[in-house]
């Protein structure tokens, strides 16, 4: 169930994410002048680092629950 949380976390997070980058590409494609905004960018690294963490997280969990039901049918 906590996997299942942090896989909508991490999917809810990638679309913030993708609304806030499409708009400054399209800006900057058509304005070369264009300059980001800086709290875009610190933003945009939160979400980043949000994605990472629980795809990280699921690995593990991932990984552990393998281990475990490993050890059941080897047993």
């Amino acid at each position: 169930m906590f996997m299942k949380k942090l896989g909508f976390l991490r999917l809810f997070t990638c679309l913030p994410l993708i609304a806030l980058i499409l708009p400054n590409v399209t800006e900057s494609l058509m304005n070369p002048n264009y300059k980001v905004p800086l709290l875009h960018v610190i933003i945009a690294a939160a979400l980043v680092a949000v994605i990472g963490i629980c795809s990280v997280i699921i690995y593990y969990l991932q990984k552990q629950e393998l281990k475990v039901q490993y050890q059941r049918n080897k047993n």
